[in-house]
C-alpha cells in the first residue's frame, strides 16, 4: 500500500508537470485569484471544476509555489470522482503532508492536511493513529493562530473522548465550542465562511444531543434536537439541496424516544432517517437500536436479525463502538438458550476480542489525550491566569482562588500523570533486568495429579505441550483450544484442565503469555525486531490485532509494548 502511494504521489507531479498540453491559453491567462473563484463557481462539478484545479496547479509548479500545489491537490481530492475512496482520497492529502510538512509559521499548512489524515483515519476505525494527526495538527495551529482550524482540532478530540466513553468530558468541549459560534456575529462572517459556521454550530448541536442522550439526560437532548431540527431545515432551504443534517437530528430523536419508552415513535424516526443516512455509523446505530426495541418487546428473532446485520458492519469496517460487547452478549444468551455451543463459543471470541479493543483505545486515548491535549491546556489556562492577575493587579481573594483551583486541578493531573510514568519505569527496569518466572512446560520436570484424569492422560498432555512450546507452535494466530487438543490427540476439555492445573490460567491466558514472553524475549535480543511498530510485532507473535497484544503485554507485564519499545530506543541509542 505504501509503495502504491509514494508512486501515486510522483504521478501525481508529474501529471502537473505536462499538463500544459491539455490547458487552454484562455485558462493559463488567469490570475491564481481568478482560477479559485471560477473553482468554487462550479462546485462541486468535478469535469468542470478539475480544468480550473488543474491550470491552477501547473501554474503553481511551474512559478515553484509549494503552498498553492498544495491548495491545488486540497482542491483536488473535493472533486475527485473517487471521494468516496478514503484510500484515493487520502493519497491526494498525504501528497500534501508531504510537500508540506517541512514548512514553518503557515496557518493553513500542513495542519489541515494532518487534520484531514486524522479524520480518514478516525473513520477506518484506527484511533490511536487517528489522535497522533489530530494532536500534530493542534501544535501547528497553536503556533500560528489558525483558529477555525483549531476549532475542528478540538472537536475530533471531543469525538474521541466521546468514542471511549468519556462523555462528560466530551459534552464540555462541545460546550465551549457552542458557546465561541454564539459570540461570532453574522454581520462578522462573509459569505465564504457562513456556510462553513452554520456548518459548525449544526454540527455542534447535533454532537451535544447525542452526547446527552448517551448520558440519559433525556430532557435535556430534546431541547437541542429541537433546536438541530430548527436549524438544518434553514440551513438545507439556504444553502444545501439535501437533507443530510436534518435526518441525523430525526434519528437523534429516535434515540431519545427509546430511553423515553416510546417504542413506536423511535421506529417511526428511524424507518423516516433510514434511506438518507448511509455511512457506517448512521447504520449501525440504525440497527442498534431496532434491536433494542425489538429485545425489550421480547420479540429475540427480530433482535438477532438486526443484531446481524449490525454485526456484519463491523466486520466490513473493524471500528469497534461501545455498545458492541451489548449486542454479543445477546448473541452468547440467544444461542445458549437454543443449545448451539459452536455459535455461543463464536461470539464469545468476538465479545472477548472487541473488549479488548474497546480497552485497548481507552487506555492509549486517555493517556494521552491527557499529556498531549488536557495537561498542556490546563498549563496555558494557568498562565492566562497568573498574566491577567499580574497585568491588573488584582489579588483578590476570588482572582487567587481560580488560579488555586487551577493549580489544583493542574497538580492533581500531573501527579496521576508523572505516577505512572514512575511505576511504568520501574516495571520497564525490572523486566529488561530481571529473568521473569516464565509460563512454560517445558522447564516443569515434576508430574501433577489432575482432577478426574489418569497419569497416562495428563503425561500425554504435558508431554504434547512441551512439544508445543519447544516448536514455538504458539506462533500461529490460528491456534485454539480446540485445533490445539486435536493436534495432541486429546479433547478441549482435558487440555483445559491440565494446564488451569499447572499454570492456575485458563488456555486463553496461557497462549497470549507464551506469545507475549516471546516478544519480550526478542525486544531484548534482536535489533532487527524492535524495528517493527505494534501492528507488525503483533502479527510476529500471532495475535490477530495490534490491540489484543497491547491488551495482553499491558496484563502481563504492567506497561504497554509501545512504551517498552521505546524505552529500549532510549537506552540503545548513541
Amino acid at each position: 500500500m505504501m509503495l502504491r502511494k509514494s508512486i501515486f504521489i510522483i504521478f501525481l507531479f508529474v501529471t502537473v508537470s505536462g499538463a500544459s498540453q491539455k490547458i487552454p491559453d484562455s485558462l493559463l491567462s488567469k490570475s491564481y485569484e481568478e482560477l479559485r473563484n471560477s473553482y468554487w463557481e462550479v462546485y462541486p462539478d468535478s469535469l468542470k471544476g478539475s480544468e480550473y484545479v488543474k491550470t491552477y496547479l501547473f501554474k503553481a509548479k511551474k512559478d515553484h509555489d509549494t503552498i498553492k500545489i498544495a491548495r491545488g491537490y486540497q482542491w483536488f481530492k473535493f472533486i475527485s470522482s473517487k471521494y468516496d475512496d478514503l484510500d484515493y482520497y487520502s493519497i491526494y492529502n498525504d501528497s500534501i503532508i508531504s510537500i508540506t510538512k517541512n514548512i514553518k509559521n503557515h496557518n493553513v499548512y500542513p495542519a489541515i492536511a494532518y487534520h484531514y489524515k486524522g479524520i480518514f483515519l478516525y473513520n477506518k476505525g484506527d484511533l490511536e493513529e487517528a489522535l497522533n494527526n489530530f494532536l500534530i495538527a493542534k501544535n501547528h495551529v497553536e503556533k500560528n493562530n489558525n483558529t477555525p482550524l483549531f476549532f475542528s482540532v478540538k472537536q475530533a478530540i471531543a469525538a474521541l473522548k466521546s468514542k471511549i466513553g468519556l462523555e462528560e468530558e466530551a459534552l464540555k468541549i462541545y460546550q465551549e465550542q457552542l458557546k465561541e459560534i454564539r459570540n461570532f456575529k453574522s454581520s462578522d462572517i462573509d459569505k465564504v465562511n457562513q456556510i462553513d459556521y452554520l456548518d459548525d454550530y449544526i454540527i455542534t448541536l447535533s454532537n451535544i444531543s447525542l452526547t446527552y442522550i448517551r448520558l440519559k439526560k433525556i430532557d435535556l437532548a430534546d431541547i437541542y434536537i429541537k433546536k438541530g431540527i430548527n436549524e438544518s431545515l434553514k440551513f438545507n432551504d439556504s444553502i444545501h439541496n439535501d437533507s443530510i443534517y436534518y435526518y441525523g437530528f430525526v434519528s437523534a430523536s429516535a434515540y431519545n424516544e427509546y430511553f423515553k419508552g416510546n417504542y413506536k415513535a423511535a421506529i417511526d424516526s428511524l424507518d423516516k432517517a433510514f434511506p438518507h443516512e448511509t455511512d457506517q455509523n448512521s447504520r449501525i446505530n440504525h440497527y442498534l437500536y431496532k434491536g433494542r426495541i425489538a429485545k425489550d418487546l421480547n420479540n429475540t428473532e427480530e433482535a438477532i436479525l438486526n443484531f446481524e446485520k449490525l454485526d456484519s458492519i463491523y466486520e466490513i469496517h473493524q471500528d469497534p463502538v461501545l455498545e458492541l460487547p451489548e449486542v454479543y452478549q445477546t448473541f452468547i444468551d440467544y444461542y445458549k438458550e437454543k443449545g448451539d455451543i459452536e455459535n455461543q463459543l463464536k461470539y464469545i471470541d468476538k465479545f472477548i476480542t472487541v473488549d479488548s479493543v474497546l480497552d485497548a483505545n481507552f487506555n492509549y486515548l486517555s493517556t494521552n489525550i491527557t499529556k498531549e491535549y488536557d495537561i498542556p491546556l490546563l498549563v496555558s489556562e494557568k498562565e492566562n491566569l497568573i498574566s491577567q492577575l499580574e497585568k491588573e493587579k488584582n489579588q483578590s481573594n476570588t482572582g487567587l482562588g481560580i488560579l488555586a483551583g487551577v493549580s489544583l486541578l493542574l497538580g492533581g493531573f500531573l501527579f496521576y500523570y508523572y505516577k505512572k510514568q514512575r511505576f511504568y519505569k520501574k516495571r520497564f527496569e525490572e523486566i529488561l533486568n530481571t529473568e521473569p518466572t516464565k509460563v512454560s512446560f517445558l522447564r516443569r520436570q515434576e508430574s501433577k495429579k489432575v482432577h478426574d484424569l489418569s497419569k497416562d492422560v495428563v503425561e500425554k498432555i504435558t508431554k504434547g505441550l512441551k512439544e508445543f512450546e519447544r516448536e514455538k507452535d504458539f506462533l500461529d494466530h490460528s491456534t485454539t483450544l480446540n485445533s490445539l487438543s486435536k493436534k495432541l490427540d486429546t479433547n478441549s476439555n482435558y487440555l483445559s484442565k491440565v494446564i488451569n492445573s499447572y499454570e492456575q490460567k485458563n488456555f486463553s491466558n496461557y497462549l497470549n503469555d507464551l506469545r507475549v514472553e516471546y516478544a519480550i524475549e526478542q525486544l531484548k535480543t534482536n535489533k532487527q525486531f524492535r524495528l517493527y511498530s505494534v501492528k507488525g510485532m503483533a502479527k510476529e507473535v500471532g495475535f490477530n490485532s495490534p490491540e489484543s497484544f497491547s491488551k495482553a503485554f499491558h496484563k502481563r507485564t504492567g506497561i504497554y509494548p509501545s512504551y517498552f519499545l521505546k524505552q529500549l530506543e532510549k537506552i540503545s541509542s548513541p
